[in-house]
């Protein structure tokens, strides 16, 4: 199902300004360690290296101005660690380092434009070792603004 509303996106040229694209948890890659334990691949423990958690989806977006919503799951462990939020074409992207501080759901928006139709990203990357504390990607919503 979801990969339809994908492939018509990819097809595209144009978008009206406040539309909407959904980009459920499916649609992302996610670091791989021990994927084999997890209830769902998008809900992780965090122990180990600086790596990226997730990244995707590479869906082709036109020139203009995109305004990205990633929603994040932390808990009481993981939300003590740095983290970058990124979006936008992968040569060319936002960066924003966070510390979410407390356990919970969070939002976190960014916005970018550019110049020519690029294939487009959300990144979250741990950017600090951890001895533990489970991340959850709930999935993304980019609006053309």
């Amino acid at each position: 199902m979801a990969q339809s509303g994908l492939m018509s996106a990819r097809r595209r040229k144009s978008y009206s300004p406040g539309e909407v694209l959904h980009w459920p948890p499916e649609c992302f890659r996610y670091d791989m360690r021990e994927a084999e334990l997890r209830e769902r691949v998008n809900k992780m423990d965090v122990a180990g290296r600086v790596r990226h958690l997730v990244w995707g989806p590479y869906e082709v977006l036109p020139a203009g101005r995109w305004r990205a919503t990633a929603r994040l799951m932390f808990d009481r462990w993981s939300c003590r660690h740095r983290y970058y939020f990124e979006f936008g074409p992968v040569k060319d992207f936002v960066r924003h380092e966070f510390t979410p501080g407390r356990e919970g759901v969070y939002e976190f928006v960014a916005e970018h434009a550019w110049m020519e139709r690029a294939k487009t990203e959300i990144r979250i990357v741990m950017t600090e070792s951890s001895l533990g504390g489970e991340f959850e990607f709930q999935g993304a919503s980019v609006e053309s603004v």
